[in-house]
Protein backbone atom coordinates (compact mmCIF):
# COMPACT_ATOMS: atom_id res chain seq x y z
CA UNK A 1 0.00 0.00 0.00
CA UNK A 2 1.56 3.28 -0.94
CA UNK A 3 1.46 6.33 0.98
CA UNK A 4 -1.56 7.89 -0.06
CA UNK A 5 -3.39 5.24 1.03
CA UNK A 6 -2.12 5.67 4.26
CA UNK A 7 -4.94 7.85 5.16
CA UNK A 8 -7.70 5.94 4.08
CA UNK A 9 -6.04 3.04 6.07
CA UNK A 10 -6.54 5.10 9.09
CA UNK A 11 -9.34 7.28 8.45
CA UNK A 12 -11.80 4.84 6.23
CA UNK A 13 -13.46 5.91 2.95
CA UNK A 14 -14.68 8.76 4.12
CA UNK A 15 -11.61 10.81 4.91
CA UNK A 16 -10.57 12.62 8.11
CA UNK A 17 -14.11 14.36 9.50
CA UNK A 18 -13.88 17.58 10.41
CA UNK A 19 -13.00 18.97 14.14
CA UNK A 20 -11.12 15.42 15.00
CA UNK A 21 -8.53 14.42 17.41
CA UNK A 22 -6.06 12.23 15.85
CA UNK A 23 -3.87 10.22 18.89
CA UNK A 24 -0.48 8.25 17.17
CA UNK A 25 0.82 6.45 20.28
CA UNK A 26 3.79 4.08 20.05
CA UNK A 27 6.97 3.49 21.67
CA UNK A 28 10.20 5.23 21.29
CA UNK A 29 11.74 4.97 17.51
CA UNK A 30 8.27 3.43 15.98
CA UNK A 31 7.80 5.88 13.56
CA UNK A 32 5.52 8.15 14.94
CA UNK A 33 6.91 11.66 14.08
CA UNK A 34 7.11 10.27 10.22
CA UNK A 35 3.43 9.54 10.31
CA UNK A 36 2.49 12.45 12.31
CA UNK A 37 4.58 14.45 9.39
CA UNK A 38 3.45 12.26 6.50
CA UNK A 39 -0.82 12.75 7.52
CA UNK A 40 0.12 16.72 7.19
CA UNK A 41 1.73 16.26 3.94
CA UNK A 42 -1.79 14.67 3.19
CA UNK A 43 -3.86 17.71 4.73
CA UNK A 44 -1.67 20.21 2.99
CA UNK A 45 -1.47 18.60 -0.56
CA UNK A 46 -3.63 20.77 -3.10
CA UNK A 47 -7.36 19.23 -4.24
CA UNK A 48 -6.24 18.31 -7.72
CA UNK A 49 -3.69 15.84 -5.84
CA UNK A 50 -5.99 14.34 -3.33
CA UNK A 51 -5.19 16.39 -0.77
CA UNK A 52 -7.03 18.85 1.94
CA UNK A 53 -5.60 22.26 0.99
CA UNK A 54 -5.28 23.43 4.84
CA UNK A 55 -3.17 25.30 6.32
CA UNK A 56 -1.62 24.07 9.42
CA UNK A 57 0.06 24.92 12.61
CA UNK A 58 2.93 22.50 13.79
CA UNK A 59 3.32 23.12 17.08
CA UNK A 60 7.16 21.49 17.45
CA UNK A 61 8.28 19.58 20.78
CA UNK A 62 10.68 16.96 19.59
CA UNK A 63 12.27 19.22 16.94
CA UNK A 64 11.96 15.92 14.20
CA UNK A 65 9.86 17.63 11.87
CA UNK A 66 11.78 20.36 9.84
CA UNK A 67 10.21 22.41 6.54
CA UNK A 68 12.76 20.38 5.00
CA UNK A 69 11.53 17.04 6.05
CA UNK A 70 8.25 18.21 5.88
CA UNK A 71 8.98 19.00 1.75
CA UNK A 72 10.38 15.88 1.15
CA UNK A 73 7.00 13.75 3.05
CA UNK A 74 5.04 16.70 0.86
CA UNK A 75 6.90 15.56 -2.93
CA UNK A 76 6.36 12.15 -1.98
CA UNK A 77 2.87 12.68 -1.25
CA UNK A 78 2.40 14.58 -4.77
CA UNK A 79 4.22 12.30 -6.75
CA UNK A 80 2.69 9.44 -5.01
CA UNK A 81 -0.87 10.43 -5.98
CA UNK A 82 0.45 11.70 -9.57
CA UNK A 83 1.58 7.96 -10.22
CA UNK A 84 -1.17 6.08 -8.76
CA UNK A 85 -3.21 6.73 -11.66
CA UNK A 86 -5.26 9.63 -10.25
CA UNK A 87 -4.01 12.34 -12.62
CA UNK A 88 -3.98 12.07 -16.30
CA UNK A 89 -0.12 12.78 -16.47
CA UNK A 90 2.16 13.15 -13.45
CA UNK A 91 3.56 16.57 -13.79
CA UNK A 92 7.90 16.94 -13.75
CA UNK A 93 9.45 16.29 -11.05
CA UNK A 94 10.56 20.19 -10.89
CA UNK A 95 7.22 21.13 -10.90
CA UNK A 96 6.00 18.98 -7.97
CA UNK A 97 8.50 20.09 -5.57
CA UNK A 98 7.86 23.83 -6.37
CA UNK A 99 4.61 22.44 -5.33
CA UNK A 100 5.24 21.24 -2.31
CA UNK A 101 7.39 24.17 -1.10
CA UNK A 102 4.78 26.14 -1.79
CA UNK A 103 2.19 23.76 0.77
CA UNK A 104 4.78 23.97 3.04
CA UNK A 105 4.75 27.70 2.94
CA UNK A 106 1.49 27.48 4.49
CA UNK A 107 2.61 25.74 7.82
CA UNK A 108 3.50 27.57 11.01
CA UNK A 109 5.78 26.15 13.36
CA UNK A 110 5.52 27.14 16.99
CA UNK A 111 8.88 25.37 18.30
CA UNK A 112 8.87 24.47 21.77
CA UNK A 113 11.96 23.66 24.16
CA UNK A 114 9.92 23.55 27.44
CA UNK A 115 6.62 23.70 29.30
CA UNK A 116 5.92 27.35 29.43
CA UNK A 117 6.59 27.43 25.48
CA UNK A 118 3.74 24.95 24.95
CA UNK A 119 1.76 26.58 27.11
CA UNK A 120 2.10 29.84 25.33
CA UNK A 121 1.67 27.89 21.91
CA UNK A 122 -1.69 26.76 22.60
CA UNK A 123 -2.82 30.58 23.39
CA UNK A 124 -0.92 31.64 20.41
CA UNK A 125 -3.21 29.11 18.22
CA UNK A 126 -5.70 30.14 18.60
CA UNK A 127 -4.93 33.55 17.95
CA UNK A 128 -3.64 32.80 14.75
CA UNK A 129 -6.60 30.24 13.46
CA UNK A 130 -8.41 33.63 14.14
CA UNK A 131 -6.27 35.05 11.88
CA UNK A 132 -5.95 32.58 8.84
CA UNK A 133 -9.63 30.68 8.82
CA UNK A 134 -7.57 28.54 6.47
CA UNK A 135 -6.14 26.61 9.41
CA UNK A 136 -8.02 23.59 10.24
CA UNK A 137 -5.29 21.41 11.70
CA UNK A 138 -3.25 21.93 15.19
CA UNK A 139 -0.71 19.11 15.02
CA UNK A 140 1.49 18.46 18.32
CA UNK A 141 4.84 16.34 18.17
CA UNK A 142 5.47 14.89 20.26
CA UNK A 143 2.97 15.65 23.70
CA UNK A 144 4.93 13.75 25.93
CA UNK A 145 8.42 15.03 25.09
CA UNK A 146 8.60 17.71 28.68
CA UNK A 147 7.88 15.51 31.25
CA UNK A 148 11.20 14.25 32.35
CA UNK A 149 12.75 17.37 31.77
CA UNK A 150 10.43 19.02 34.43
CA UNK A 151 11.15 16.23 37.18
CA UNK A 152 13.49 18.25 38.82
CA UNK A 153 11.55 21.23 38.78
CA UNK A 154 7.64 19.81 39.95
CA UNK A 155 7.27 20.11 43.47
CA UNK A 156 4.28 17.65 43.62
CA UNK A 157 4.47 13.88 41.77
CA UNK A 158 3.22 13.65 38.75
CA UNK A 159 2.73 10.60 36.93
CA UNK A 160 3.25 9.68 33.10
CA UNK A 161 -0.04 9.46 32.66
CA UNK A 162 -1.43 12.29 34.38
CA UNK A 163 0.85 14.37 32.26
CA UNK A 164 -0.61 13.03 29.33
CA UNK A 165 -4.19 13.49 29.88
CA UNK A 166 -3.29 17.25 31.32
CA UNK A 167 -1.86 18.01 28.22
CA UNK A 168 -4.30 16.04 25.68
CA UNK A 169 -6.84 17.68 27.54
CA UNK A 170 -5.48 21.23 26.98
CA UNK A 171 -4.99 20.52 22.81
CA UNK A 172 -8.54 19.19 22.71
CA UNK A 173 -10.01 22.01 24.48
CA UNK A 174 -8.09 24.47 22.01
CA UNK A 175 -9.44 22.28 18.98
CA UNK A 176 -12.73 22.59 20.22
CA UNK A 177 -12.89 26.64 20.83
CA UNK A 178 -11.23 26.86 17.36
CA UNK A 179 -13.29 24.66 15.58
CA UNK A 180 -10.27 22.47 13.61
CA UNK A 181 -8.69 19.49 13.71
CA UNK A 182 -5.85 18.36 16.35
CA UNK A 183 -3.10 15.36 15.78
CA UNK A 184 -0.80 14.72 18.28
CA UNK A 185 2.16 12.00 18.90
CA UNK A 186 2.86 10.79 22.39
CA UNK A 187 4.74 7.81 23.68
CA UNK A 188 2.35 4.69 24.39
CA UNK A 189 4.61 4.70 27.82
CA UNK A 190 2.22 6.99 29.08
CA UNK A 191 -1.16 5.53 28.11
CA UNK A 192 -0.77 3.27 31.05
CA UNK A 193 -3.16 4.18 33.51
CA UNK A 194 -0.38 2.26 36.17
CA UNK A 195 -1.71 3.74 39.54
CA UNK A 196 -5.68 3.89 38.50
CA UNK A 197 -6.58 7.71 38.51
CA UNK A 198 -9.47 9.26 37.97
CA UNK A 199 -9.53 11.82 35.28
CA UNK A 200 -11.32 13.65 32.66
CA UNK A 201 -11.77 11.12 29.71
CA UNK A 202 -10.76 12.43 26.24
CA UNK A 203 -11.82 10.48 23.45
CA UNK A 204 -9.50 10.72 19.76
CA UNK A 205 -11.54 9.92 17.21
CA UNK A 206 -8.79 7.98 15.67
CA UNK A 207 -6.04 5.97 17.27
CA UNK A 208 -3.04 5.00 15.28
CA UNK A 209 -1.03 2.19 16.97
CA UNK A 210 2.56 2.04 16.54
CA UNK A 211 4.45 -1.12 17.18
CA UNK A 212 7.51 -3.45 16.62
CA UNK A 213 6.36 -6.92 16.22
CA UNK A 214 9.86 -9.22 15.62
CA UNK A 215 11.86 -6.58 14.85
CA UNK A 216 9.43 -4.73 12.19
CA UNK A 217 7.66 -1.41 12.70
CA UNK A 218 3.63 -1.77 12.65
CA UNK A 219 0.89 0.44 11.78
CA UNK A 220 -2.63 -0.85 13.37
CA UNK A 221 -1.30 -4.22 13.00
CA UNK A 222 0.07 -3.58 9.61
CA UNK A 223 3.17 -4.04 8.18
CA UNK A 224 5.26 -0.87 7.32
CA UNK A 225 8.32 0.65 6.07
CA UNK A 226 9.62 3.86 5.77
CA UNK A 227 11.59 5.16 2.19
CA UNK A 228 11.09 9.03 1.52
CA UNK A 229 6.89 8.44 3.05
CA UNK A 230 5.30 5.71 4.61
CA UNK A 231 3.91 2.68 2.94
CA UNK A 232 1.89 -0.13 4.67
CA UNK A 233 2.09 -3.88 2.73
CA UNK A 234 -1.20 -4.74 1.56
Amino acid sequence: MVTRQLHSAVFGACGLEDESLVEISGPADSGKSLVLQQMVAHCLAPYEFGGRQWSVLLINLSHKISRESLTRSMTTELRSYSGGGAAEESPPEEQLAEIARECVRRVRFLNCFSTEDLKTALIDARYAIINDPAVQLIALDTLSEFYWLDWPRRTKNLSRFRHYRMWQTRLEKTCKEAVVCGMYTVDSDFLDNRHGEHLPEVHPNYHVRMQKIRGRNTLNGRPLAFNNGVYLDS
